[in-house]
């Protein structure tokens, strides 16, 4: 995949639209809309190819894209990493580029080698949210989030009355996976490792690796084989299931509580991701748990019937990246500090 970029057969339109799913095990591209076939490819990455360096991954991923989109088509690219949305400056990602932490213009350099395209990058997360919000927003919605807990998690909150999507001045919103867990210093739990090699991080806990490392920890016997063992087990309430689940599922409910504190208008937020979506209603019916039982004067509970209003576990596929990027449309101009 390093030969040069071959020139773009004629065909589309300047005004034919072209979006992209990048992830690190897939990439989906469909031109032309919702209703004309997606293209799936391996991605090239670390996790697919952990032989090739990053320099080399990264020109193998600039070099797919601009083959892939027509000539003058507007894009859209989800892209599954910590990203500039401002200029698309990708920070980094464990499964694109493993631990490399330097920054990769990835956006000036689809602009510099493909000019004639109108590249808009934003991160899946935000992609998500977009067919999120397209699909579950009612009348009088005021902000509505999404969050994602799989291999890694991270959320992203829209303000629908004004299309818009706060991000910081480095282009970014909600990273929240690489945040220090809200874990006391005596917890069992202190100094699990995340995947960008630091310690305790709400993804050391709560995310699926996350869920492994406190298996170990806690002495699961059946913790390296965690993901298939845990929604068998929580099936018949085995009590070290269920303690391991209370236990991963807490920093979560902590840091949606801080949310709703802050946040009064934050009137939806959709769950989703493998973790949720692999654990299904043990994981809905645990946190929904937490939540309801009351913490202080200042965090009184929650009844089943406000749970019901604000959250939304989403099944697999209901949240779609790819849609989402298509759905970019005015909210580009709405990503903004």
């Amino acid at each position: 995949m390093t030969s040069a970029v071959a020139t773009p057969p004629a065909g589309p339109s300047a005004a034919t639209t072209f979006a992209a799913d990048i992830g690190g095990t897939w990439v989906r591209l469909r031109s032309g809309g919702a209703d004309a076939p997606v293209e799936r490819l391996r991605s090239p990455s670390r996790l697919n190819h952990p032989d090739r360096s990053v320099e080399d991954l990264r020109e193998d991923m600039a070099e797919l894209l601009c083959r892939a989109a027509p000539p003058g088509a507007r894009t859209a690219i989800s892209f599954g990493a910590a990203i500039d949305h401002l200029t698309g400056m990708v920070y980094g990602s464990a499964p694109l580029w493993g631990s490399e932490a330097s920054p990769y213009e990835l956006g000036g350099e689809l602009r510099r080698r493909r000019p004639d395209v109108d590249w808009v990058l934003v991160n899946d997360v935000t992609a998500g949210l977009l067919d999120f919000a397209a699909t579950s927003a009612r009348s009088g919605t005021r902000r509505i989030g999404y969050l994602t807990i799989s291999s890694g998690i991270a959320m992203r909150v829209a303000d629908l009355d004004r299309t818009r999507i706060a991000v910081d001045e480095w282009g970014l919103q909600g990273e929240i996976g690489h945040l220090p867990a809200m874990a006391g210093p005596g917890s069992r739990l202190v100094g699990l490792p995340c995947a960008c090699g630091a310690p305790d991080h709400l993804a050391s806990i709560a995310s699926g690796p996350g869920i492994a490392n406190v298996a170990r920890r806690l002495g699961v016997p059946e913790a390296m084989a965690a993901e298939e063992w845990l929604p068998r087990a929580l099936g018949v309430r085995d009590p070290e299931a269920v303690r391991l689940l209370e236990l991963c599922v807490e920093p979560i409910a902590h840091m949606i509580r801080t949310l709703w504190c802050l946040d009064p208008h934050l009137d939806l937020l959709g769950l989703g991701g493998g973790v949720v979506e692999g654990l299904g209603i043990h994981y809905f019916t645990e946190l929904r748990r937490q939540l309801a039982e009351p913490t202080s004067y200042a965090d009184r509970g929650r009844s089943e019937t406000w749970l019901d209003d604000r959250l939304v576990f989403c099944a697999p596929g209901q949240v779609d990246a790819l849609r989402g990027a298509e759905r970019l449309g005015g909210w580009a101009s709405g990503i903004m500090p």
